[in-house]
């Protein structure tokens, strides 16, 4: 029977492409013998692959040989040479601390590897085109660099997982921003003597907020009125204004009587920068009844 062979080079994934070869030979019953030799720190894993016998079904074999072991070697390249490309884009072009590079590593694998409505079948797009192009590398000519085609022939790739990791790191950096901020607004609130022990907010269903005291008095117009006179350097939202409001009040216990779906966010907010002090109202009272 004949053999056409594949040499397969790489300095530091050797065990890793041998494991998942021979998982072929053995599950897919892959009619190729592994052959391994050492050059310096360099490994060769040398696949002879056996051909059929007809000659017109042999480039079609060849071709399924070829996608066979660029499957291996791509999904090496996700499981391992990805893990640590992702490790050296961290340390190398973001100013993290220690902490926030395990924070952040593990939030990108989460990002590149989990199924979401964003990016359905992600990863597995990501696999098909390297195996593309492993395929067209292995078909020219019968050796592949495993650290030469990264490093030279997957530019796009390369580039696909920076702009994973970038939109990561942003997004943490915007994370911990909004959670110093929380903090920086919590401590303050904590510092200001309450000016009202109960303080009811009402949003109607189109959005609009009122606050109200104790007994039930409408009270919004006293503190809006104060806010007015607040320099700002940027026009506030009518959720700002909410917030901004409840500091100013800072309230010992903050009841929400909500019949708007929005403002989700601003509501988190609030809880977290009053933590411990808001409850909804869950059943209808008089306040209730006015909005």
């Amino acid at each position: 029977m004949e053999q056409h062979s594949v040499q397969v080079g790489t300095q530091y994934y050797r065990e890793s492409i041998y494991e998942r070869l021979r998982q072929l030979q053995e599950q897919e019953k892959l009619p190729v013998v592994l052959h391994e030799y050492q050059q310096g720190k360099h490994w060769l894993i040398d696949c002879e692959f056996q051909l059929e016998a007809i000659e017109e079904d042999r480039e079609t074999t060849k071709k399924i040989h070829s996608y066979y072991l660029a499957n291996a070697i791509a999904e090496t390249i996700l499981q391992h040479w990805e893990k640590d490309h992702i490790r050296w884009l961290l340390k190398s072009k973001y100013k993290l601390k220690r902490e926030e590079v395990v924070q952040v590593f593990e939030k990108s694998l989460q990002y590149l590897n989990q199924e979401s409505r964003q990016w359905k079948n992600y990863r597995i797009h990501r696999k098909a085109s390297l195996v593309n192009q492993i395929v067209k590398c292995i078909e020219a000519q019968p050796f592949f660099d495993m650290e030469g085609f990264l490093r030279f022939r997957a530019k796009d790739y390369k580039e696909e997982i920076y702009r994973a990791v970038n939109y990561v790191v942003n997004e943490h950096v915007i994370e911990a921003e909004y959670e110093e901020f929380i903090n920086l607004l919590k401590r303050f609130v904590d510092s200001q003597k309450p000016r009202i022990h109960t303080l009811h907010v009402g949003i109607t269903k189109h959005g609009k907020f009122n606050l109200y005291n104790e007994e039930g008095k409408k009270i919004t117009k006293k503190y809006m009125d104060e806010l007015s006179f607040m320099d700002t350097s940027q026009e506030l939202t009518y959720e700002d204004l909410l917030v901004s409001a409840l500091i100013a009040v800072a309230p010992r216990k903050i009841v929400l009587h909500i019949r708007y779906e929005g403002y989700q966010d601003t509501l988190q907010t609030i809880c977290k920068v009053f933590e411990g002090r808001v409850s909804y109202c869950t059943e209808s009272c008089p306040i209730c009844e006015k909005i």
